[in-house]
């Protein structure tokens, strides 16, 4: 083969593009290079090419190696194995005067068969390339603890075995969050103060598919005005006066890929609502200070304890807002109506702190009667100072509840204009109600439904005696 035809092959492998200085220079670099060495062989494998940093390193005078069998020269070559089996090698493990290198052998195919063989050897030692696999660990290992750290902050922590409830109302409500939490689409909660919009969100997040990452929580009443961008949305290096070194992220990046839930969303100024409009839209955010595109991957869950079309229509609440937000809307109920949950979260309550002794009858018909605008969470700070005023080894009794639910208690029965039978009544068919749902919970094991509302066994059995509810069929 003459010079013409080695050309005309060069030419073929460059296709379109011309040999040129610089590539010539580049096939030039690729024989010479002090990052790899390089070794070819023919068909008979006889060294047809060896650079010179293996020449040095096998004992071969420069031009001295060609035409001798490659193992003549380096007598543990891999070559000819690959010109006889015609499959690579690629990073073997290659032992080059006691040093480990990392060596790739490639065989050359011509009409079908292989015509030559080449390997390349990387001149970096083993423990050079074990440092960098350590720094690479090293750094992989930092992105994870952040990861970790970022998790261990903003995790959501309630299931939906937390919250309690056999009413009606409680258990088609959590139907209905169950599957909101089996889609991706944002939610919009409403419920009145302490009916359990954090719990539901926390819920929601870990029964989604998201639930591995993070639940980022954000109380908007509780961010001051001036810093809500910041807080939000992150700031870059320098952006304002007082600004971290290094920049900050944003509540919205840290949930990335989880969900973020952003507490009493009402509460945000019209400034930011525009804003966070964009966000939820467009699925990205810009840093304070930057011009740099984020995209998100994450979901919303908002939550308020108001109407927001009622700031909407105050001019409070942007309605294009509401709308984005309002996809999936879930309302929780009130306490007040589903008064038959009561005991429910009163037995547990006792259970979590311990106490032997439960509550009075008349506590119950208090506790079922009083409106509760704090919802759960004014029925715990109840039980909570009741307990305090009461000793360990008695009941708990009207005397040791707080004043404004006793004091409620009386203005109710003194303003019903209802004859006292008909008030007397209906609380009678709720503790009645309260009670047969004790006895279905539990199948009818009756030391567990006295258990289950907080009252003694004897007390029950006059109870379900007096309902007519001691009979086997409920």
């Amino acid at each position: 083969m003459d010079e013409s035809s080695f050309m005309a092959i060069i030419k073929e492998a460059l296709g379109s593009y011309p040999l040129s200085p610089a590539i010539a220079h580049a096939i030039r670099f690729m024989f010479m290079n002090n990052y790899e060495s390089m070794a070819i062989i023919n068909d008979h494998g006889e060294i047809e090419f060896l650079d010179r940093l293996s020449e040095k390193a096998f004992g071969a005078p420069h031009g001295t190696a060609r035409g001798r069998q490659a193992r003549e020269i380096i007598p543990t070559s891999g070559l000819p194995d690959v010109l006889q089996t015609g499959k690579p090698h690629i990073g073997k493990i290659f032992n080059v005067k006691g040093r480990q290198r990392i060596v790739s052998r490639f065989p050359v195919f011509w009409d079908g068969r292989p015509v030559s063989v080449f390997g390349r050897v990387l001149l970096a030692s083993l423990e050079e390339l074990e440092r960098v696999r350590h720094e690479s660990q090293r750094l992989r290992n930092k992105v994870i603890t952040v990861q970790e750290k970022i998790l261990g902050e903003h995790q959501a922590t309630y299931v939906f075995d937390n919250i309690l409830g056999t009413s009606g109302k409680i258990q088609q409500t959590k139907f209905l969050a169950m599957k909101m939490a089996d889609s991706d689409a944002d939610i919009l909660i409403y419920g009145e103060s302490g009916t359990g919009k954090e719990l539901f969100a926390h819920a929601i997040h870990n029964q989604s598919r998201r639930s591995t990452k993070p639940f980022v929580k954000v109380n908007c009443p509780a961010i001051p005005i001036e810093l809500a961008e910041s807080e939000l949305f992150g700031y870059e290096k320098g952006a304002f006066t007082g600004a971290r070194k290094g920049g900050k992220l944003g509540k919205f990046e840290i949930a990335q890929g989880g969900t973020i839930f952003l507490d009493e969303i009402g509460s945000l100024p019209i400034s930011i609502q525009s804003k966070l409009l964009r966000v939820i839209q467009e699925r990205e955010i810009e840093r304070l200070g930057s011009q740099k595109l984020i995209r998100l991957n994450i979901r919303v869950i908002a939550a308020s304890n108001i109407d927001l079309r009622a700031l909407v229509d105050q001019a409070k609440f942007r309605d294009d807002l509401l709308y984005r937000l309002s996809k999936a809307v879930l309302k929780l109920p009130p306490l007040r109506e589903r008064p038959e949950d009561i005991p429910t979260y009163i037995s547990n309550y006792m259970k979590v702190i311990g106490r032997n002794k439960g509550i009075s009858n008349e506590v119950l018909v208090h506790l079922i009667k009083y409106f509760w605008p704090g919802n759960v969470r004014e029925l715990i700070n109840t039980l909570e100072q009741s307990n305090f005023r009461a000793s360990p080894n008695e009941e708990i009794r009207p005397a040791h509840l707080p004043e404004e639910v006793r004091a409620a208690d009386r203005s109710s029965v003194e303003d019903n204009s209802s004859p006292e039978g008909s008030l007397r009544s209906r609380i009678e068919e709720t503790e009645k109600k309260c009670i047969a749902n004790a006895l279905r919970i539990t199948k009818r094991n009756k030391r567990k439904a006295a258990q289950y509302l907080g009252i003694q066994r004897s007390l029950l059995y006059n109870k379900m005696k007096k309902y007519d509810l001691d009979k086997d069929v409920l």
